[in-house]
């Protein structure tokens, strides 16, 4: 009998052995005591399917245990939506995740525009170096520790040493963008970015000219440099950007139907990268109606060229070029040098010419749905920056209150 129940409680001993070494379900993890304060909280994730070993993704968490309880919870959601890292990355600091953020933007799988991956590199750099009251330094800051106030007192420090309120907040949007990047690679689960408060900004009514001042500034122009002379009567009638300009090649007119197809725009990337070709800023593409004014300005342009040429401009030469032959692009810097000559006395800027346009237009009582086709923004930015001089929605609503 004694054996007999020897040998019963081996085979459950057996059993409970297996038991405990059998491997943990997908989805599986649990919370661990390290310290007073600090837990350790896992999840089993899929094998390795090269080697076949399990793998682990775990989490340090300082605070009670019902905030491990927590961040478990959110580890299982992430594993269960397929965000959890799969391999090939280290990042584990905020300056690893910039890099890491940098990496994406130079393997094409974040697109910019060269301008802004500029932008984007010294807001990196910037943010990173930034010292913390406290004596930290942001870039080491573990992401496991990364709160929403380290990045407010970051905000708080770089405003400190004297960087505007604007620059801090393209920062805020560098900074969120990066940590989105970690979050769906699993390497953090909720994104703190979202809840710091960036610095509020005061927002001004852009200078538009009127229709005076820019006669007068085209008046000058013509005395001094015809084709800028035509190039902003171009820039003025169609509110086009000052790249989409540039990015004008003569196959994108249709001068018959007093049309231009604007779908590209030129933006200088800077040492090393130089003139680039892109799609326009909202990456989209307009037909936009020309006027008689802008007609006859493509036309003198059309004839400058040929005379220069000796025949007429092939349609995948550039409108405004940079070379005879009309292969290259001008570049923006070069147009706005040459403007800035042309206009003399006058403060009034490219941009100013496009603010004309959609001013003009609001005054004349366009739809902001329209006014925003025709400029390529979205009727939201529109009404962010613009409003016009008189306004007559406006006007006709305040009339309604006369007695």
């Amino acid at each position: 009998m004694a054996n007999a129940v020897s040998s019963s409680r081996s085979r459950a001993s057996g059993q409970g052995d297996r038991s405990s070494k059998r491997a943990r379900r997908r989805g599986s993890g649990g919370v661990f005591a390290v310290r007073d304060g600090v837990w350790r909280v896992d999840v089993e994730i899929g094998r390795d399917p090269v080697t076949g070993r399990r793998r682990r993704v775990s989490r340090t968490i300082h605070g009670t245990r019902e905030d491990a309880e927590v961040a478990l919870a959110r580890l299982k959601v992430a594993d269960h939506e397929k965000r959890l890292p799969t391999g090939g990355t280290n990042a584990r600091s905020v300056a690893a995740v910039f890099q890491l953020y940098l990496q994406a933007i130079d393997a094409g799988l974040i697109e910019l525009a060269p301008s802004t991956i500029a932008t984007v590199r010294s807001a990196t750099r910037i943010m990173a170096a930034t010292e913390l009251a406290d004596g930290r330094e942001f870039g080491a800051i573990r992401l496991s520790r990364l709160t929403w106030q380290d990045i407010d007192f970051l905000y708080g420090a770089m405003r400190a040493a004297g960087k505007s309120a604007a620059y801090v907040r393209r920062c805020a949007t560098v900074l969120t963008r990066a940590l989105d990047l970690a979050r769906k690679r699993g390497l953090i689960d909720a994104n703190p970015a979202k809840d710091a408060t960036r610095p509020r900004t005061a927002r001004s009514k852009p200078w538009s000219p009127t229709g005076d001042e820019v006669r007068a500034v085209l008046a000058e122009a013509e005395r001094r440099d015809p084709e800028l002379r035509d190039a902003a009567v171009v820039l003025m009638s169609t509110g086009m950007r000052r790249g989409e300009f540039l990015a004008l090649r003569w196959a994108d007119l249709n001068l018959d139907q007093a049309e231009v197809h604007v779908a590209a725009a030129i933006s200088d990337g800077g040492p090393g990268i130089g003139l680039v070709y892109k799609a326009t800023k909202r990456s989209d593409w307009r037909d936009v109606p020309l006027t008689a004014g802008a007609v006859e300005a493509f036309k003198r342009q059309a004839e400058r060229r040929g005379e220069l040429l000796g025949h007429e401009p092939k349609p995948d030469e550039y409108v405004f070029p940079n070379v005879l032959d009309g292969t290259q692009p001008m570049r923006p810097d070069n147009i706005t040098n040459r403007w800035a000559a042309a206009r003399r006395a006058s403060p009034m800027t490219l941009r100013d010419l496009r603010h004309y346009t959609a001013t003009t237009m609001l005054d004349a009582g366009e739809s902001y749905r329209t006014v925003a086709d025709i400029l390529g923004n979205s009727e939201a930015t529109l009404r962010l920056h613009y409003d016009g001089r008189t306004d007559v929605g406006k006007r006709k609503a305040i009339s309604a209150l006369e007695l």
